[in-house]
């Protein structure tokens, strides 16, 4: 872990922590019984599975398996670490979290740096652009393409003036490095002298680009005909570029992050739908105008990891693009992405995500429409949007000549492509019989192409398929072994004692041996009449996925053992009756080696190195013997 966080810090800040008040804000919760239940926010479901535990602190979802402590959840919901998790949690109930200072927090800290020298960087535009003389033919600007003040300080829109080191100079006198700026994207390293910086943004409109928690990550940097002069161009073309953005950082990266997220997603979540367009004044448009859950792609391609971000707040997205050849790329290279993101988390398993199309008239893009035709006819233009599917055959579709024969078998075989990234087959059925009609092609010559470009695909998931769950046995053996990991996190029956200390070699499998083993480091530095049971596992010590599923199916199930005593005996004996017999099965193939060896020492001639090896192995096989002996006799004991 990057940066450390002082002993006991955790507890205290989890110990402030209400779980429920906390998760009430992002998942509708009803009390039921001693606990609350609402819909998971991790997968998509009707019925709720989700479940929060007020008194043991901690969430389960019985849909997708996923839970874990206050610190978990929002590891998982917000995208973050397990230090910006706490970082979060700590602003939330205002408490201030104390560190231990070491080399260990370097990386951290780096990051902590960077995203105050954006946060700097971003009050410093906005106050140029509202305060300064120099930018007064900016804000005339903005205020004649029609954005208002309160839309633009909800966005905290500004400016970068065209001096060369404004910020720089700026940043430099509150106590920033050079380092630290270039390492943010605010400011290049001059040619000219060592260790010298100047401005990366200069007579630019600055859009500033935050994470879902708020925190300034980057910028996007627009230039005006109004902000421009001769005396700020760089050397290298930097200035002439219409927009200049951030470049990848600590805390960036473009593929990862949405403009206007952080401003939008309760709209989002309310309105269940994402509108994502091109541009950010494209975003601060419709927001202006009432449209709150519009946002934007940082680049003309949708990715497959900005798609999943959404997916948390909502399965309905709109994309909406210019009419020109740039949008109608962008609209083919985000479905690319998409079916990247279909195939990797299996979207169309249980619902998918409902990609829709919108593209405006030539010459129009989103905010040029609601300036001159107005809310009602963008809403009305987005109303009238097409699915993902039927824009991706007619865009595929304009690209060929039907009438010619060739033509129309490579355009099947680009559109079954596309199906085949499809997990629904009812889906790809329905998708089939369109393509069918516009093709004129017959149904089963489709699907057999279709079944073509998934064999290998098929084969691949059932090796996966295979693979995990060769990982996770449901044997008895395993049932067992969680059965002796349940009593040691409630604390119950007469052999506790026994099962913390039988020793790893017991358990077979490599999740229960890790969690027996975390386990026993907790109880043993604690006095079992002082530990409070059942035993909490902070989130930072179940790094491993399988680990920490395995804990929160067991925290999650009930105890239901009508004798705890007799319960914990009989899991105590089939734990070692197994372990017995798993090393009987040892010494019996040792055994049988040892003897075929015996037969061909016998076949040879005698000598005395043949004598002396053969003593050797026979001694061997007494001993293997009588161990076997002993073994035979213990499973007995242990055997009900």
């Amino acid at each position: 872990m990057a940066k450390s966080l002082r002993e006991g810090e955790i507890e205290e800040l989890k110990s402030r922590c209400d779980m429920q008040t906390i998760i009430s804000g992002y998942v509708n919760l009803k009390k039921a019984g001693k606990n609350y239940t609402g819909l998971c926010p991790f997968h998509k479901e009707k019925t709720p599975s989700f479940t929060v535990d007020p008194r043991k602190q901690l969430y389960h979802c019985f849909g997708c398996g996923e839970g874990g402590d206050i610190i978990s959840f929002i590891m998982k919901i917000e995208n973050l670490d397990f230090i910006e998790s706490a970082e979060l949690l700590a602003k939330k109930v205002n408490y201030s979290l104390r560190y231990i200072q070491s080399g260990g927090a370097e990386k951290s800290e780096k990051r902590s740096r960077i995203i105050d020298a954006n946060e700097l960087a971003k009050k410093f535009y906005n106050y140029v652009l509202f305060n300064s003389k120099n930018a007064a033919k900016i804000l005339a600007y903005l205020k004649k393409r029609g954005f208002n003040d309160e839309v633009l300080k909800k966005f905290e829109v500004g400016y970068s003036p065209e001096s060369w080191r404004s910020f720089s100079d700026f940043a430099l006198k509150r106590r920033f490095t050079s380092k630290e700026l270039k390492e943010s994207g605010l400011a290049i390293e001059s040619s000219r002298k060592k260790d010298e910086v100047y401005d990366r943004f200069r007579g630019r409109i600055m859009f500033p680009i935050k994470d879902v928690v708020g925190r300034t990550v980057g910028f996007g940097g627009r230039r005006t005909e109004e902000g421009s002069s001769s005396s700020a161009k760089s050397p290298a073309n930097l200035q002439s570029a219409k927009y200049i953005n951030t470049p990848e950082t600590k805390v960036y990266s473009k593929s990862r992050n949405i403009y206007g997220l952080f401003e939008s997603k309760n709209s989002i979540i309310e309105s269940d739908r994402a509108l994502v367009v091109e541009g950010y004044t494209d975003v601060v448009a419709l927001h202006q105008s009432g449209i709150n859950n519009a946002v934007a792609s940082l680049g003309t391609a949708l990715t497959a990891e900005q798609v999943e971000l959404l997916g948390r707040f909502t399965k309905n997205v709109t994309l909406v693009f210019d009419s020109d050849a740039a949008g109608q790329s962008a609209s083919l290279r985000g479905i690319e992405r998409l079916k990247e993101y279909n195939e990797r988390l299996d979207l169309y398993r249980e619902g998918n995500i409902d990609m829709r199309i919108t593209v405006l008239e030539e010459g129009f893009d989103p905010a040029d429409y609601i300036l001159k035709k107005g809310k009602e006819a963008f809403l009305e233009k987005v109303s009238s949007s097409v699915s993902m599917i039927d824009f991706t055959i007619d865009t595929v579709l304009k690209k060929y000549n039907l009438e010619n024969l060739s033509h129309r078998l490579r355009a099947a075989d680009e559109l079954m492509e596309f199906v085949s990234s499809l997990s629904s087959k009812i889906m790809q059925e329905e998708v089939i019989k369109k393509i069918s009609g516009k093709l004129n092609m017959a149904e089963n010559l489709l699907i057999e192409q279709l079944l073509k470009k998934m064999q290998k695909k098929t084969l691949h998931t059932l090796q996966e398929v295979q693979a995990q769950s060769a990982g996770y046995d449901v044997s008895p053996a395993r049932n067992i072994e969680v059965e002796a990991l349940k009593i040691l996190i409630n604390g119950i029956g007469e052999k506790f004692s026994e099962l913390l200390e039988i020793g790893q070699e017991y358990f077979r499998f490599e999740e229960t041996k890790k969690l027996y083993l975390i386990l026993r480091d907790i109880i043993n530095r604690e006095n079992r009449a002082s530990l409070n049971f059942p035993v909490q596992i902070s989130s930072d010590m179940l790094e491993e996925e399988p680990v920490k599923k395995l804990y929160n199916l067991i925290i999650f199930s009930p105890v239901n053992y009508s004798d705890y005593s007799l319960a914990s005996r009989e899991v105590y004996n089939n734990l070692k009756r197994i372990y017995i017999t798993d090393r009987i099965g040892e010494i019996n193939i040792q055994l049988k080696k040892m003897e075929n060896y015996l037969k061909s020492l016998t076949k040879m001639e005698a000598s005395e190195e043949l004598i002396i090896k053969r003593q050797k192995v026979e001694k061997r096989i007494k001993e293997l013997t009588l161990k076997l002996n002993d073994l035979e006799v213990e499973k007995r004991s242990f055997t009900s």
